[in-house]
């Protein structure tokens, strides 16, 4: 080989480790790319499972504190009642039956009367007078509601007044 065809080999070797290092650059750049398209991708179906669990939470709970308010109409109701008359048994059972539904889907009933006010869960709107401690629950005017765990509707309250 002569000078001039080991120059031309030398230079075509140079060309090709240039386009070689352009190629590992541009994989490089292109498996970055890809990763991060990856990431926004998996970001995005958590943003839209978060979207929709929410939307079916405030859907959930819009029905379910419509039902809670038959209850409570059906518990008034079968206060007045006699416990022998037939109009007065068929609401008990179809409160018993609503309860067991709300039961079901999740629904438990907060426990206020005798606690500590939580204005987390408590809704006061009675301040008394009386003896026992201050902050206490005495009288539940409505019932108050979790559903799995979150509150759905506070419980109405009277509390007694701190000294």
């Amino acid at each position: 080989m002569n000078e001039e065809q080991i120059s031309q080999s030398d230079e075509c070797q140079n060309d090709l480790s240039k386009q070689l290092e352009a190629a590992r650059q541009e994989a490089a750049e292109n498996h970055d790319k890809y990763l991060r398209a990856l990431a926004e991708s998996e970001n995005m179906r958590k943003r839209m499972e978060r979207l929709c669990d929410d939307r079916v939470w405030h859907e959930k709970k819009r029905l379910l504190t419509q039902l809670l308010e038959l209850a409570d109409q059906l518990e008034a109701a079968f206060k007045y009642a006699p416990a022998d008359d037939p109009v007065g048994t068929g609401i008990r059972m179809t409160y018993q039956q609503l309860q067991k539904t709300l039961d079901q889907e999740g629904v438990q009933t907060l426990q206020a009367l005798g606690e500590t006010f939580d204005p987390n869960i408590h809704e006061a709107i009675e301040l008394t007078d009386g003896p026992g401690e201050p902050n206490k629950v005495t009288y539940e005017y409505r019932k108050g509601y979790t559903l799995n765990g979150k509150l759905l509707r506070p419980a109405r309250v009277q509390v007694t007044k701190a000294h």
